[in-house]
């Protein structure tokens, strides 16, 4: 039904990317972005029901004409992996939490910030003095220590792409059922795929609001449509220590 697994192999790599860039530099990085919480879609109750055979094609155009969305879940594929993302048109915040290691990631245009937490630092073995430089710092990704590291997290950090790989892949399943339920507090219903299940806003736009399949794990989508404003981090905050 869906791609979750691609996002976990996606996520994945980012990952092993800012672990590979922190033992062979002097830095890496990732730090808590706000990712804003909050309903999804408004929806009427005597919305007319959705035809199992039109889902895949509703909430691929919905996506596809909406800016904006928050994404939480877990995609359990070759590990635990954590998401929690504010995903917007052109900039997006958000943590990644993977087995335990925490990455919070900022986008602020083409440029991506990644600040290394304690848990980060640790797994990528860095002597303490380097440790202490980077902790708590943003390093964006025209540093030299940064290099690389947005073009393995921007297939994710950016809502066209994320999308497309997630709720476009859908387009081409096929669902049954329709049971009628709600998501947020917006009336919806719950299609069944091979796959797994997907629950649907009721009213147009059909606006995906969850995605489960039991081997990959869960995607919960909400403020569709709804950006938020991502500012770059004070000059303080950002890493200026060796190869900045």
């Amino acid at each position: 039904m869906s791609r979750l697994h691609l996002g976990a192999l996606i996520a994945t790599g980012a990952v092993a990317a800012l672990i590979s860039t922190g033992c062979s530099t002097t830095s890496g990085t990732p730090a808590p972005a706000a990712a804003s919480t909050g309903t999804t879609t408004s929806a009427s109750a005597a919305a007319p029901a959705l035809d199992g055979a039109k889902v895949g094609s509703a909430v691929a155009d919905a996506a596809k004409q909406a800016k904006a969305v928050h994404v939480r879940g877990t995609v359990s594929e070759g590990g635990n992996l954590n998401l929690d993302l504010q995903l917007n048109p052109d900039s997006a915040s958000g943590t990644v939490v993977q087995d335990g290691l925490e990455i919070p990631v900022l986008r602020v245009g083409d440029k991506y910030y990644f600040r290394f937490s304690q848990s980060l630092i640790e797994k990528a073995g860095l002597p303490a003095s380097v440790g202490k430089l980077l902790k708590d710092k943003w390093v964006p990704s025209t540093s030299q220590v940064g290099a690389g590291i947005g073009d393995a997290f921007k297939q994710f950090l950016d809502y066209k792409t994320f999308t497309d790989n997630t709720v476009g892949e859908l387009k081409s399943a096929t669902f049954t059922g329709g049971e009628p339920t709600t998501s947020g507090g917006v009336p919806a219903q719950t299609f069944t795929s091979p796959d797994g299940t997907a629950t649907v806003a009721a009213a147009d736009p059909h606006y995906l609001l969850r995605m489960q399949d039991p081997k990959s794990g869960t995607l919960e989508f909400s403020d569709w449509d709804k950006p938020t404003t991502v500012a770059e981090p004070k000059a303080a905050e950002i890493y200026s220590g060796p190869g900045a």
